[in-house]
């Protein structure tokens, strides 16, 4: 029976006895030091690309606020806020403890926090509080019928104080002579002033 002899060619040419070097196979991937470009085309061609990573989100012009150190961080713009409706800042907490049974006292007095969807440009992005919040205080609003009646309250409270007040200057106490001398005599200066009062 021939002997079957099975013949391989091998892959690498045999010169001089010892076999040649292979030579890289066209789908290796490149050296590490060697350049890879885009198929696209040059790099040069990217680099708006990379310039506008470091551009800012917003393109706009920048403005600042002259005298901020003077201006009422409270100041409300009035003519954003609804006609029939009045707006006060009310005590949220005091050194960052909050008073809960106060906020409910305002809210038996009609008041209630204004939201932030109202106003959104009173607030700063992002912002996900229910209730407006600053430095303390929180923004509340009632009706304005129910803030004039309570105006109108404090004024009655504030010449009831006034009356008795002048009352008790003319009275004399038990053993002194009376007041009505003009030497003795109270004088009395009246100056009508804003007064506030916590409710």
């Amino acid at each position: 029976m021939a002997e079957n002899k099975i013949i391989t060619e091998s892959k690498r040419p045999v010169v001089g006895g010892s076999q040649a070097p292979s030579s890289p196979s066209p789908s290796s991937s490149p050296p590490v030091h060697a350049p890879v470009h885009r198929a696209d085309g040059p790099s040069s061609q990217h680099q708006p690309e990379h310039q506008a990573e470091h551009q800012p989100a917003h393109d706009r012009k920048r403005t600042r606020i002259r005298n901020a150190a003077m201006e009422n961080p409270f100041d409300l713009p009035l003519d954003q806020i609804p006609s029939h409706l009045s707006y006060e800042w009310k005590r949220w907490s005091v050194v960052g403890q909050h008073d809960p049974f106060y906020i409910s006292q305002m809210r038996k007095q009609g008041w209630e926090p204004v939201r932030p969807s109202a106003h959104p440009d009173w607030v700063p992005p992002g912002y996900s509080e229910d209730q407006i919040v600053k430095g303390g205080m929180i923004l509340m609003e009632r009706p304005k019928e129910l803030t004039q009646e309570a105006i109108e309250e404090m004024h009655v409270a504030a010449k009831r104080e006034v009356s008795m007040a002048e009352q008790r200057l003319g009275m004399t106490p038990r053993g002194e002579a009376t007041r009505d001398l003009p030497e003795v005599r109270p004088r009395i200066s009246k100056e009508v002033v804003r007064m506030v009062v916590e409710e």
